[in-house]
C-alpha cells in the first residue's frame, strides 16, 4: 500500500472504532432524555448489559463472515452499512419525542456498533498500523465512557446516577459523519481489490461458538452477582465459571489464539474492581497516552504471563486498600490498568482475525466482578466534589474488598489457563504460514 493509503486507513480505523465503541458501550441519549418517563429510563438501564452483549456477538459473527468471504470490498461495504444504520438511528432519535423507546434505539445502536467493529476489524487488522489504531479506538471509547456515571449491571437508575448522568449524545453526529466519509473513502479505495482466497461454503463455527459461550456465560454471571453478591458459594461459582468459560473459549480458537481471550477476561476482571465509577474528564487524554504506550510496549516486549502477573498485583492492592478518595490514586489505578490492557492486547498475537476481534470485544461485556461490585457498593458509592475532581469512590464498607479478591482469583485462573493452553498446544518446530490477507 502507498503511504497515503496507510495513513488514511490508520486514521479511519481509529475514528471509526472510537465511534462504534461509543455506540456499543454507552446508553443512547439525546437532549430530551431527561424529559422521558422513569419507566423508559429503567428499561434502558435494565437492557443495557444485554444490548452490549448482543453487539459483541454481532461483531464476532461479522468478523467471521467477512474474513471467510476474504473480500476487502465486503468488509468495507459492511462497515459503511453499519455506520448508515447508526446515523439513521441518531437522526430519528433527535427528531423523536420523550415517549419514544430508549431501550429499542439503544439495542439498534449497540447492534450497529458491533457490526461496524467486526467488519472494520476484518478490513484493517491485517496491517500493523491500522490494527494498532483499531485497538486504540476501541480502548478510547471505553475510557470516554468512564467519564459519565451510567448504569451497568444492577438495573434501574438511582438518585445519584440520575443527578450526575447528563445527556451527552455520544457519539456526536459530526463524528458519525466523519467516520462515514472516511469509510466510504476506504471502500472506494479498495473496491477493485480481488478476493484473496477461493470462496468456501464452510463457515468456521468454532470461533462463533467460543464467542457465544464466553459472552452469554459472562453476562449471566454478572447479572446473577448483581442480585446475589452476598453468597460466598455464588461468588466461588462465578469465579470458577469465568475461568472455565475463558479456557473453553480459548481452546475452541485455533492454535494459541486463545491467549488473547484469557488475557482479556483476566484484565477486564481486575479493571472492573479497580477503575472508579466515574473518572475526571481531565484524566482521559493522559489515560489514552498511557494506553498507547502500553500497546507499543506490548508489541515489542509483550509477555502474556507477565501482564497477568501485573494484573494480579494490581488486584491485590485494590483488595487490600479498597477505600480511597484521592483523585491521584484513582487516576493512578486507572492508568496502571489502562497500560496493562494496552500491553496485554498487543502481547497476544493471534493469527486469525476473528480471534483478535473476540479477545478485544470481551472487554465491553460486563464481568462477574462488575456485577458483584454493583451489589456490594449499591448505595455506598459517593460522588466526591471539589478538590477530588468529581471521582466516584467507595466508602468504608466491610464487603468492599470482595470484588478485588474475586478479580485476583479470576486473573490467577486465567494465568493458569495460559499455561495450560501452551502445554496443550506447543509451538511447532517449523513456523506455519500466516493467515492469508484479504486485501
Amino acid at each position: 500500500m502507498r503511504s497515503y493509503q496507510v495513513a488514511a486507513e490508520t486514521i479511519t480505523a481509529l475514528v471509526t472504532a472510537t465511534v462504534a465503541g461509543l455506540a456499543l458501550a454507552l446508553p443512547i441519549d439525546f437532549g430530551w432524555t431527561s424529559q422521558t418517563s422513569a419507566l423508559q429510563l429503567d428499561l434502558l438501564a435494565y437492557s443495557l448489559p444485554r444490548a452490549i452483549a448482543a453487539g459483541v456477538l454481532v461483531a464476532m459473527i461479522a468478523a467471521v463472515l467477512t474474513t471467510t468471504l476474504g473480500s476487502t470490498r465486503v468488509a468495507w461495504g459492511t462497515t459503511v452499512g453499519g455506520l448508515l444504520v447508526l446515523g439513521a438511528n441518531h437522526t430519528f432519535g433527535h427528531a423523536a419525542d420523550p415517549h419514544s423507546s430508549l431501550s429499542t434505539m439503544n439495542f439498534i445502536d449497540s447492534l450497529a456498533g458491533g457490526l461496524v467493529l467486526g467488519a472494520l476489524g476484518a478490513a484493517v487488522l491485517h496491517h500493523r498500523l491500522s490494527a494498532f489504531a483499531w485497538t486504540l479506538g476501541v480502548l478510547i471509547s471505553l475510557l470516554l465512557g468512564s467519564v459519565n456515571p451510567v448504569p451497568r449491571v444492577g438495573g434501574g437508575i438511582d438518585q445519584t446516577t440520575a443527578d450526575h448522568w447528563h445527556a451527552s449524545d455520544m457519539p456526536p453526529m459530526w463524528m458519525l459523519a466523519l467516520a462515514l466519509a472516511l469509510c466510504v473513502f476506504g471502500f472506494l479505495t479498495n473496491r477493485n481489490h480481488p478476493v484473496a482466497q477461493r470462496l468456501s461454503i464452510e463457515l468456521p463455527l468454532a470461533p462463533i461458538l467460543a464467542g457465544v459461550v464466553l459472552v452469554l456465560v459472562t453476562l449471566a454471571s454478572a447479572e446473577w452477582l448483581a442480585r446475589h453478591g452476598d453468597s460466598l458459594a455464588g461468588i466461588g461459582l462465578a469465579v470458577v465459571t469465568a475461568v472455565a468459560t475463558a479456557i473453553v473459549a480459548a481452546m475452541l480458537l485455533p492454535g494459541r489464539d486463545g491467549e488473547i481471550v484469557l488475557l482479556a477476561v483476566g484484565l477486564s476482571a481486575v479493571g472492573a474492581a479497580t477503575v472508579a465509577a466515574e473518572l475526571p474528564a481531565w484524566s482521559i487524554p493522559l489515560l489514552v497516552a498511557v494506553t498507547a504506550f502500553g500497546m507499543w510496549a506490548g508489541s515489542r516486549y509483550g509477555t502474556a504471563l507477565g501482564c497477568l502477573a501485573g494484573a494480579i498485583v494490581l488486584g491485590l492492592s485494590t483488595a487490600l486498600a479498597p477505600d480511597t478518595d484521592q483523585a491521584w490514586l484513582v487516576v493512578g489505578g486507572a492508568g496502571v490498568i489502562s497500560w496493562l490492557i494496552g500491553f496485554g492486547l498487543t502481547s497476544a498475537r493471534p493469527r486469525y482475525v476473528p480471534s483478535r476481534v473476540l479477545g478485544t470485544m470481551v472487554i465491553f461485556v460486563p464481568s462477574a466482578v462488575l456485577g458483584m461490585r454493583d451489589y456490594v457498593a449499591r448505595g455506598h458509592y459517593a460522588l466526591q466534589s471539589g478538590q477530588n475532581a468529581m471521582v466516584c469512590t467507595v466508602t468504608s464498607d466491610g464487603g468492599s474488598a470482595t470484588p478485588g479478591w474475586t478479580a485476583v482469583l479470576i486473573a490467577a485462573g486465567c494465568l493458569g489457563g495460559v499455561l495450560a493452553l501452551r502445554r496443550a498446544r506447543p509451538l511447532p518446530a517449523t513456523t506455519e504460514s500466516p493467515e492469508p490477507e484479504i486485501d
